[in-house]
């Protein structure tokens, strides 16, 4: 956050990170049905459809209101092997938008049983229509 806030040039990765601290550490991020959905259906998004905005968009858009997901009961041990330290240690924009797809790879790679769930909730969303207020 704090390299994303000195130079925006780091800012383009901030998204994709945070859905993939999220899901390497979900035992926090991921603790309700709806949050879990929105970090794996978010890093299904960062990984097949390079975080496109308006899926991601989607995404918040079909978890509001009433939840339609219920978590899966068994978790993947380990959650890949890189971290979010592989990443701060880049060195430039580019080199760190790199490993940030390196590690979203990498976890999403951990969650390879629950690849199907999140590619049918993220059709989901997309079919999803905008909510009225």
């Amino acid at each position: 956050m704090a390299r994303a806030a000195a130079d925006v040039r780091f800012a383009r990765a901030y998204r994709s990170a945070v859905e993939v601290y999220a899901m390497q550490h979900v035992e926090r991020f991921g603790v309700s049905a709806k949050s879990y959905a929105a970090h794996l259906t978010g890093l299904c998004c960062v990984v097949e459809h390079d975080a496109d905005p308006g899926m991601l968009a989607a995404i918040a858009r079909w978890l509001s209101g009433p939840s339609p997901v219920e978590k899966p009961a068994v978790l993947p041990p380990p959650r890949g092997r890189l971290t979010l330290d592989d990443a701060a240690r880049a060195a430039t924009p580019e080199a760190h938008a790199a490993r940030v797809r390196e590690w979203a790879a990498d976890v999403w790679n951990a969650y390879r049983e629950q690849h199907a769930l999140a590619r049918r909730w993220l059709e989901e969303a997309a079919r999803s229509p905008a909510r009225r207020h």
